[in-house]
């Protein structure tokens, strides 16, 4: 839990420096297992006008999350999108209780938060890559 918090913070200070920075995913037995490049861009958007970026790049695969924050929807893109694998993605509250599951079927793919306003839990899982991001409802 100390590794996972420190790469956090890490990562936190890495976005207000550049913009940019590394993420790890670590198993239960606190190895690492993977190494992420993590970009925070500002851009516009038809959703909003003025939205964040996240974008998460491993070797083999690019998820990208906008608007963040949101006012309540977000798109979620995922390149390229392997169907022959299990590709799902999860929404939890900051308590951790599950609130939706979607299968994600296309390289784009939506999904309403109708929630409160506050901070939300994305899980993406796209075959054995799981990757985990913060979603602020406005």
């Amino acid at each position: 839990m100390k590794i996972f918090i420190a790469s956090v913070l890490l990562l936190s200070i890495s976005f207000c420096v550049s913009g940019q920075g590394i993420a790890f995913t670590y198993d239960a037995d606190g190895n690492m297992e993977s190494r992420y490049v993590v970009t925070l861009k500002s851009s516009t958007s038809k959703l909003e006008t003025s939205t964040d970026i996240i974008s998460i790049e491993s070797a083999d695969q690019k998820i990208t999350v906008y608007p963040n924050p949101t006012k309540g929807k977000i798109c979620i893109e995922i390149s390229p999108l392997n169907l022959e694998e299990e590709n799902v993605m999860r929404m939890y509250d900051s308590a951790g209780r599950l609130l939706h599951t979607k299968k994600i079927r296309s390289e784009r793919t939506y999904m309403e938060i109708s929630g409160n306003h506050g901070i939300y839990l994305l899980n993406i899982q796209s075959g054995t890559n799981v990757s985990k991001l913060k979603i602020i409802k406005q």
